[in-house]
């Protein structure tokens, strides 16, 4: 559910949801302040691909988020693929990896794309994807970039219909 938030005066506000219809009102300023807090918290913690919201956790700052398993990371676009779909998002695929990719792995990545780091967890392993794109023309430069890199040069994009 989404959320409109309205201030009428410094001392009472109310949360109305986007059918128009009031959930709360005379809500005092801190409790607000605790609201936006949450809503800031949940935000930062999902990330769209495709038309799924993907739930994520972080263990600590110096680690990528861990994707949910219920995230869609899609079909591999090997070599000079074009997209399959019409409407897609995608990711780059820096890597499957024993472990979570460590920090200085990271600021290696970093320089070299636009986008969020993730791990997701596998059976065998952490895959590590980067995204999600919209444009597969961003994708398809950042993915080359970061074929430069050492250790990352098996990168590729994966594709996931909207």
């Amino acid at each position: 559910m989404h959320w409109r938030i309205t201030q009428h005066s410094t001392n009472l506000s109310e949360v109305i949801d986007l059918t128009g219809e009031r959930v709360v009102s005379k809500v005092k300023p801190i409790t607000l302040s605790l609201f936006y807090s949450i809503a800031l918290l949940l935000t930062c913690s999902s990330v769209q691909a495709s038309n799924f919201l993907c739930s994520a956790t972080q263990e600590s700052f110096d680690k990528p988020a861990l994707l949910g398993e219920e995230c869609p990371i899609g079909v591999s676009l090997w070599g000079k693929s074009k997209p399959i779909y019409a409407k897609s998002t995608f990711w780059i695929q820096c890597g499957f990896f024993p472990e979570e990719l460590t920090l200085e792995q990271v600021n290696q990545i970093y320089p070299n794309v636009s986008s969020s780091i993730w791990n997701k967890a596998e059976k065998k392993g952490k895959r590590c994807l980067i995204g999600p794109y919209d444009d597969f023309a961003q994708a398809s430069l950042e993915v080359t970039q970061l074929r430069t890199v050492s250790g990352f040069e098996k990168s590729f994009i994966r594709e996931v219909e909207k």
